[in-house]
């Protein structure tokens, strides 16, 4: 028995040998089984048109009976119709020649066909005798038709003719049907030697092809076992071993790779280790960054983390304001300080054109933002990264340095990873508050939309906050739009809305409820103290009204307060009733609701206004 360690024929050739000797194999064993399944295939296919080839005659030779008994039918009815008028013989032999093209058609496609001799045979009698049939039945008919003869004498003839087609046509369906059976047990039987066939190549092919890439399988086998216990090693942690190396194959060349990557894998592991500090900072800032939730939070984080970058490096923040023309600073070194760029606009901002970060290892050098010369403190390096969200510019990071000492590359990737996640966070609560700002506002007045409103009721009544509730509206607010347009009627709604802002506190509450109508909450004042405010509303529209010199207006007033009822419908109910009270007395007037009984079946508006309100539905905020 040979020695398992010894080399053998097999192991002589390389890797690569003994791989393209299986590919060989594979593909000898594929041309075997590709040949016997086209034989088959092949077998198979004679077959099926053999069996559409008859197919086919035999439909040919059912419509050519069809048409021969159709011709029959067509000589009967000539000679019913020999006594009626021309017209109906005429149609008759029409009728006739046209299926005589028909039988002649389906005569002429049988000549086409490869057919067996005792097929063709048989055709060749049936067309024969089909042609004296058809020549009697035009003869018939014509004798008919013309009336120069007696047709019923040609009946015998043509009856004779036609029985003699129809043995012809009887004996060639036999033959027909003799020969499609044989024709699909043909077919069947090739499909049953091709299975048996392919089953037995594909066997016999895989027997050997298995044993053949067995035995080459274990000799590669063989020849990698040395390599495989050095990465067995490697996988341990032991990054001293090193692969045996002499040969020249191969395995030779992984062996030499082996020892390679083992020289290399300290060395990478150091830059693992650091890569992994890296992504551990980067998930602190990303955590800190989740947990703030106002822009001084954020600015607080980006101060704390620009210590843990360079304790000794000035830095700061500069953030585009609401205009997004200036940049104003947001956060700064907590110990080192600000660097004091003057750099005016995110425009000036040479990072933020470029959408990138930029390093300037000198204030001086020709290449050198303009913003770093004539610093106090002399040359200096800097680094700036610009911050944005989703493409848009939010400001940039500024840090400066000695000259010719600019930032590490781990302090710029630290200081990367805190503009993309400041940049993001910052982005995402300016858009939220944008979001909620847009949701809760009504955007010509710049008021509470009606849903937000009730919320905040809802608050005062939970807190058990007493307020004073005002309803107003513009009167006659139809005839200014019919007037003066539409546009002069936003104006309008915009000039009363600036008014109430003027004489409203901080914390009172105003809605643009629907249309031309407005709410009003007071928290803290009573009924009294609220219609002193509307009436001082109402006075200063009339005063802006006065200066603008536009399209005179006025507005009236329905109040009550916490006091007066014990839900906010029934608050509404009564400062509605007052305002109605109001429009009542001449409107341009504020009126203090009463306690007494309301009247909720009269009608809230008089007739010149354009618009109602459901009060239900007004409390419930649909």
């Amino acid at each position: 028995m040979q020695d398992a360690g010894s080399p053998t024929t097999l192991s002589r050739l390389t890797v690569t040998g003994r791989l393209m000797l299986i590919n060989v194999l594979l593909l000898v064993a594929l041309i075997i089984v590709g040949s016997i399944c086209f034989r088959a295939i092949d077998r198979q296919r004679k077959a099926m048109a053999d069996l559409t080839l008859i197919s086919r005659a035999a439909r040919y030779h059912q419509e050519i009976e069809v048409v021969n008994a159709s011709l029959r039918t067509r000589v009967y009815a000539a000679l019913a119709a020999s006594g009626a008028a021309h017209a109906t013989a005429d149609s008759v032999e029409s009728s006739l020649e046209d299926d005589l093209k028909e039988g002649q058609n389906d005569l002429r496609g049988l000549e086409h066909f490869a057919l067996p001799p005792d097929l063709a045979e048989g055709f060749a009698s049936v067309r024969d005798r089909v042609e004296v049939y058809q020549g009697r039945a035009r003869e018939t008919v014509h004798t008919l038709a013309s009336g120069q003869g007696n047709g019923a004498a040609l009946l015998p003839a043509f009856n004779a003719s036609y029985d003699a087609v129809q043995q012809s046509m009887e004996h060639q369906t036999v033959i027909l049907a003799r020969r499609i059976v044989a024709a699909n047990e043909a077919a069947d039987q090739a499909s049953v030697d091709a299975k048996r066939w392919l089953i037995s190549a594909s066997a016999v092919t895989s027997v050997l092809v298995c044993a053949l890439v067995a035995l080459l399988t274990a000799s590669i086998r063989r020849s990698l076992r040395r390599v495989r216990d050095v990465a067995k090693a490697f996988a341990a942690g032991d990054f001293r071993v090193r692969a045996p190396t002499g040969a020249h194959d191969e395995v030779g060349e992984l062996a030499d790779a082996i020892n390679h990557l083992a020289d290399n894998l300290t060395a990478m592991m150091e830059r693992l280790r650091s890569e992994a500090d890296r992504d551990g900072f980067s998930k602190q800032i990303a955590e800190a960054m989740e947990m703030a939730d106002s822009d001084r939070a954020v600015y607080q984080v980006v101060a704390r983390v620009m210590e843990s970058v360079a304790p000794d490096r000035p830095m700061e923040l500069l953030l585009a304001d609401s205009s997004r023309v200036h940049l104003e600073q947001a956060a700064q070194h907590p110990k080192a300080g600000a660097p004091g760029c003057k750099v005016e606009s995110p425009y000036h901002c040479i990072a933020v054109r470029r959408g990138y970060s930029v390093t300037f290892p000198d204030s001086d050098a020709l290449n050198a933002c303009p913003c770093l010369r004539g610093r106090p403190e002399g040359r200096v390096s800097a680094f700036c990264m610009p911050l944005s969200f989703m493409g848009r510019s939010l400001g940039v990071l500024h840090m400066t340095g000695p000259s010719e000492q600019p930032p590490s590359a781990s302090e710029i990737a630290s200081l990367t990873t805190l503009g993309v996640q400041a940049g993001s966070r910052i982005g995402t609560l300016r858009a939220f508050q944008r979001t909620q700002q847009q949701a809760s506002s009504d955007p010509l007045t710049g008021f509470r939309n009606r849903r937000a409103a009730e919320e905040q009721v809802r608050g005062l009544r939970a807190r058990q906050i007493s307020h004073a509730l005002v309803v107003c509206d513009l009167d006659r607010f139809k005839r200014l739009n019919d007037t003066h347009g539409h546009a002069a009627g936003d104006n309008a709604l915009r000039l009363f809305a600036d008014t109430v802002r003027s004489v409203l506190r901080a914390e009172d509450i105003a809605a643009r409820w629907g249309g031309e109508e407005f709410t009003l909450v007071l928290p803290g004042a009573n009924a009294a103290g609220a219609a002193e405010t509307a009436e001082r509303i109402r006075q200063g529209l009339a005063k802006r009204l006065l200066d603008a010199r536009g399209p005179v207006f006025t507005s009236s007033y329905g109040v009550c307060d916490s006091s007066m009822g014990g839900s906010f419908e029934e608050l509404l109910l009564l400062a509605d009733d007052a305002l109605y009270r109001a429009k009542e007395a001449g409107r341009d007037r504020v009126c203090i609701a009463s306690q007494g009984p309301l009247d909720r079946g009269v009608a809230r508006r008089s007739p010149d206004q354009d618009s109602t309100v459901d009060v239900p539905m007004m409390a419930v905020g649909e």
